[in-house]
């Protein structure tokens, strides 16, 4: 299995802090069966900017640590983006990483926020030939309010990854649904671990293809792993026409306020 979203080097973000956090992460991937990760640290997020160069010494670092203890894994180079307007500039001077030196440019949009120009910088990314890749479109509010929205950037030409422990229900059953939506409609083309601790935020890739299988079936678990490899290797994905979905959206903020109001309303 292979894995292009994770956060697995050392002290650049709120991924491991420690050469023994990093260790166990990458021994926990390897022993469910990940051969190649993508290391994508945060960059240009409101509160970490990890550069081409910081990344390339910590991946030194952690090439290191892999080759002392043994551990039978890849790992390669990558950003997890905020999308911001200097991002073509950036990629074009090499401050910004695509995923493995590929056409391939992994985007994170705001969990609460969606910005105008959104939509004009993947068309001006593809452009510039690199391919758009939306990290966690699940957890983006306006999306999941209002799936059209993805809808409408990967009929334009973006692909989408969506996290493993969404798909596997342990972020909670309505990002599970969304999930397994998005894959089912061909609006997420990739599922990855954003894996940031052994313990709390783990690597979770084979749990999910084993929920994908079971409530979708394994033609597209086997799509779904074979895009990861392709990606890894600058190929073309396996795309089929996206589909229209609804939202799973519910707000359990507004529901407990309801059930407040009732409850008081019983006096």
């Amino acid at each position: 299995m292979i894995d292009v979203h994770n956060h697995v080097l050392i002290g650049v973000d709120d991924g491991p802090q420690t050469r023994e956090e990093a260790t166990a992460l990458l021994r926990q991937a390897s022993g469910s069966g990940i051969t190649d990760i993508i290391a994508t640290p945060h960059h240009k997020s409101p509160q970490h900017t990890t550069p081409s160069d910081t990344v390339m010494e910590k991946l030194r670092e952690l090439r290191g640590i892999i080759e002392e203890e043994e551990i039978p894994i890849r790992v390669h180079p990558g950003q997890e983006i905020r999308i911001n307007g200097e991002m073509i500039e950036e990629l074009d001077s090499g401050y910004d990483l695509t995923l493995n030196s590929t056409q391939y440019v992994l985007v994170e949009l705001p969990f609460n926020d969606m910005p105008n120009y959104t939509e004009r910088l993947l068309f001006d990314l593809q452009m510039k030939g690199y391919i758009p890749l939306i990290a966690h479109p699940e957890r983006c509010k306006p999306i999941i309010r209002d799936p059209k929205k993805l809808y409408d950037l990967v009929g334009k030409g973006a692909i989408a990854q969506v996290t493993a422990t969404c798909v596997t229900g342990d972020l909670g059953e309505n990002l599970k649904q969304t999930s397994l939506k998005m894959i089912e409609n061909n609006l997420a083309h990739i599922v990855a671990s954003d894996a940031h601790s052994a313990d709390t935020r783990p690597f979770a890739l084979k749990e999910a293809y084993d929920v994908i299988t079971e409530a979708l079936g394994e033609a597209y678990t086997e799509r779904l792993k074979n895009n990861a490899e392709k990606l890894l290797n600058d190929e073309s994905l396996t795309l089929k026409m996206p589909q229209p979905m609804e939202s799973h959206y519910t707000d359990d903020r507004r529901k407990r306020k309801k059930k407040k109001k009732k409850f008081l309303g019983l006096f």
